[in-house]
């Protein structure tokens, strides 16, 4: 069986960077799910890893690769979010 990593932008750069490591680590690597940051979130998490041409590589950064900008996080305070609900015309709630 191969593996089939998630990987939406739930996770943030310091996370998708472990995965990458993890994907290239395993013997049975399948698939790693990839949507591309938000430049904000670039600036604040500068990274190694690219995607070109359908593939993760993990760059030549040490450790993770990933950094984290000391001025930038203070300039975009967290705001807590959350997902749509989906409801039916009788108002239950349903998965979307």
């Amino acid at each position: 069986m191969r593996t089939g990593s998630h990987g939406a932008t739930d996770l943030s750069p310091v996370c998708m960077a472990a995965a990458v490591h993890f994907d290239l680590a395993v013997h049975n690597f399948g698939i790693q799910e990839y949507m591309r940051h938000a430049d904000v979130t670039k600036q604040v998490f500068p990274h190694a890893y690219t995607f070109a041409e359908g593939a993760l590589y993990p760059g030549e950064a040490p450790g993770l690769g990933v950094d984290i900008t000391k001025s930038s996080p203070q300039q975009y305070p967290y705001q807590r979010a959350y997902l749509p609900t989906s409801r039916k015309l009788d108002g239950t709630v349903q998965s979307w």
